[in-house]
């Protein structure tokens, strides 16, 4: 009988195994988990840039019917038909319009807590088209 054959072979990791592959592990998260967050913010943007343009579409459809971008009944100023998506707690950007003339409009996609850390912050786009901010605090475009 050879001496080799009657001692057991061990199976399985060391410690020092197990250690190595969680630091790796670790090290891919935190490279990973800024990016995905990152792509969530300029995913949320993409959002809130459809819906202004969505918007301002129905604005426009306004003023060509009423020569005006604003209707008044009584003080109270026509509300255009509009769905945001998302709303209520998952929004990451309020969007509102304002109208400082009857043939002017602004809207401003203004972004949550959520959103906040996004470079390009608040977005803008008026009855003309002119978008703003061109450029976030990153140096991306932001529209």
């Amino acid at each position: 009988m050879n001496r080799h054959s009657m001692q057991p072979t061990q199976r399985g990791f060391t410690l020092i195994e197990v250690m190595i592959v969680v630091a790796i592990v670790a090290i891919l998260a935190a490279v990973a988990y800024p990016s995905y967050q990152d792509s969530v913010r300029r995913s949320a943007r993409g959002d809130a840039q459809s819906d202004m343009m969505e918007l301002a579409q129905n604005a426009e459809r306004f003023f060509t019917i009423n020569n005006q971008y604003a209707a008044s009944r009584a003080g109270v100023p026509y509300v255009l038909p509009f769905n945001q998506s998302p709303r209520g707690a998952g929004a990451r950007y309020n969007i509102n319009i304002a109208f400082p003339t009857p043939q002017t409009f602004v809207l401003q996609a203004v972004p949550t807590p959520v959103q906040a850390a996004d470079a390009c912050g608040t977005l803008t786009i008026n009855q003309l088209g002119v978008t703003g901010p061109a450029v976030g605090t990153d140096g991306r475009p932001c529209w």
